[in-house]
């Protein structure tokens, strides 16, 4: 069988390019062939992704996997192609988190979301990287991210607990309510955990935001805050293996890899069950859908303090790893890429 990828964009630490290139090698083991092609390539991996004017016309036993993250116009011609296609929606943020700090990103996140239901209209077959994507596309198929411990980094030798620390990772964005964290702490700080910190680590989205959160974190929880940005493999391997607890009060996660990525490094996890989060966190995260963040404090103050609590929460994570392996998502993709090919 032939399989081409198709993304609007291609970078070496998206996500997203780096979900297409794995299974790109699944594709391969299967004895099946097949390039990824993207309307943007960084220079720095154009030598695995080829451009997309490069896909033309494929032959008509050629499968298109259309992964689908961002507004992108230039996809319109490939879904217009009679080669039969599968659409997987990777989710769009929202536009409403960013009109008040960046307007061209809510732009583009408004059209992508209007865009989104046209193209799976367009596709054979529409699947979501959870079943929170799917089903906002009215569909049943679920083709999760692939988690690869092996493609993450190792922790410093000398990484000890910090057993008051709450980490969060992901991209320093409106929608990810590192605000809230940072109320949070302060909270901790007041009322149970005098020397509770916070690590943020992640890319800001803009100068400006990032500069935001830095003078929230000065005003509420002085010295208690760290602002992290563009660390290694092994550098953030340290800060989870370093962590108390992993904490996540996002507004909007279409699946969440950081997470898992917590799981493995054995840090119990408190989250906001919110879109894709429920179904990668499974049983092993404490979820906490009450919005007042002093009963929010009192819950991570428990997962930090009560010992069984926390390892039950470790012992559950290190589990609910294994159902993102490379079994378990080569199942689901090879299904819905047989049910695309019978879809005609």
């Amino acid at each position: 069988m032939i399989v081409h990828q198709v993304l609007s964009g291609a970078g070496p630490h998206d996500a997203v390019t780096t979900q297409a290139r794995e299974f790109r090698t699944l594709f391969r083991s299967w004895g099946w062939s097949g390039d990824i092609f993207a309307g943007h390539i960084d220079p720095r991996i154009a030598s695995e992704v080829r451009p997309l004017r490069a896909l033309g016309t494929p032959t008509p036993d050629a499968l298109l996997l259309v992964h689908y993250s961002a507004y992108a116009p230039r996809l319109r011609r490939v879904l217009d192609l009679p080669n039969r296609t599968l659409l997987l929606s990777h989710n769009v943020t929202p536009a409403r988190w960013f009109w008040d700090y960046e307007p061209t990103v809510a732009i583009h996140c408004q059209l992508g979301r209007a865009q989104l239901p046209e193209y799976a209209a367009r596709a054979d077959v529409v699947a979501g990287v959870s079943p929170y994507n799917a089903a906002e596309l009215g569909s049943d198929v679920v083709v999760p991210i692939l988690f690869d411990p092996g493609t993450l980094g190792t922790p410093a030798p000398d990484a000890g607990r910090r057993p008051h620390e709450l980490l969060f990772v992901g991209r320093l964005a409106p929608h990810k309510r590192q605000d809230e964290l940072i109320r949070l702490v302060a909270l901790l700080r007041r009322h149970r955990l005098p020397d509770a910190t916070l690590r943020l680590v992640g890319e800001p989205l803009n100068p400006n935001y990032r500069a935001a959160l830095a003078g929230l974190a000065d005003q509420l929880a002085p010295g208690a805050v760290t602002i992290e940005s563009s660390l290694t493999a092994d550098e953030l391997a340290t800060r989870y293996a370093s962590a108390g607890a992993f904490v996540c009060l996002s507004e909007h996660e279409g699946f969440c890899i950081p997470l898992l990525e917590a799981f493995h490094f054995g840090a119990p996890v408190v989250a906001r069950p919110v879109g894709g989060i429920p179904s990668v966190a499974g049983d092993a995260a404490l979820l906490v859908e009450d919005r007042d963040l002093a009963v929010v404090a009192e819950l991570v103050a428990l997962a930090l303090e009560n010992r069984e609590l926390s390892d039950e929460l470790v012992r559950r994570g290190a589990a609910r790893v294994g159902a993102f392996d490379h079994e378990h998502t080569a199942v689901a993709l090879r299904a819905a890429i047989e049910r695309t090919a019978a879809a005609r």
